[in-house]
């Protein structure tokens, strides 16, 4: 069983209202710096979040929390938390639009619906902080985090997804959906929740399996659809400039 959060309750309330205001206070201080401080700032936290990436394993083996069911870098959001630090270091911009189109709805409806999967006794029954504090921290840095490199990325070091790239990156998920699922069938796992829903209600999680699984291909694209269409308005405007 996994520990949830339930929303509106006060720890969920101050959960959400800081890490908004950590996303904003960075995206916004990245914009006042010039060229050379936003790149000591997106090194600065790329490395924070690779450093959250290696911690958290021995953290857990320490603990006697590491499972494979469970510690495997298999979710989408851990996932796109690895897409995180890797496109603030390297700028890669398929890496960054994996990111952007990944991890903007995924971190979101996660931040939104809290399931703590890597141990138990993290919220108590009556909805306050159980025992694993670091838990929970970690799972608040590698969602916000998502957030703050696609933000940062974006509207601070001016990367924006690339034209008609909301479908390409789409059909780029098929495959990792695939390789996800070969090793859930391996290791009898439920990464990305491929073979059971989660416990907790998510946006992106319609209808019994498989047929939420399909639901769920398609509501990540219309989010990437929905993501592009600021950037694909401005393609065309810039078209009809050159012309």
């Amino acid at each position: 069983m996994h520990d949830t959060l339930a929303p509106f309750t006060s720890l969920w309330v101050a959960a959400i209202a800081t890490s908004a205001a950590v996303i904003a206070a960075f995206v916004l201080a990245g914009r006042r710096l010039d060229e050379q401080g936003k790149n000591r700032l997106a090194l600065l936290v790329g490395v924070f979040l690779l450093a959250r990436e290696i911690w958290i394993h021995p953290y857990l083996a320490s603990r006697e929390l590491w499972t494979k069911d469970s510690s495997l870098p298999l979710h989408l959001c851990d996932i796109t938390a690895i897409f995180s630090w890797v496109a603030l270091l390297w700028r890669q911009q398929v890496v960054y639009e994996c990111l952007f189109y990944w991890g903007i709805p995924g971190a979101i409806i996660s931040l939104a619906t809290p399931e703590f999967t890597l141990a138990q006794g993290v919220i108590n029954e009556n909805g306050t902080l159980g025992n694993e504090t670091l838990v929970f921290l970690n799972y608040y840095v590698s969602h916000g985090g998502i957030l703050v490199s696609a933000l940062y990325l974006t509207f601070a070091l001016g990367l924006r997804p690339g034209r008609g790239s909301w479908w390409k990156i789409s059909l780029l998920g098929l495959p990792l959906l695939l390789a996800v699922g070969l090793v859930n069938k391996i290791l009898d796992t439920n990464y990305i929740f491929l073979c059971r829903p989660p416990q907790v209600a998510s946006g992106l999680i319609i209808g019994d399996w498989p047929w939420y699984v399909f639901g769920m291909i398609i509501m990540v694209t219309l989010c990437s659809l929905l993501l592009y269409i600021p950037f694909g308005l401005q393609y065309r405007k810039e078209d009809r400039v050159k012309k």
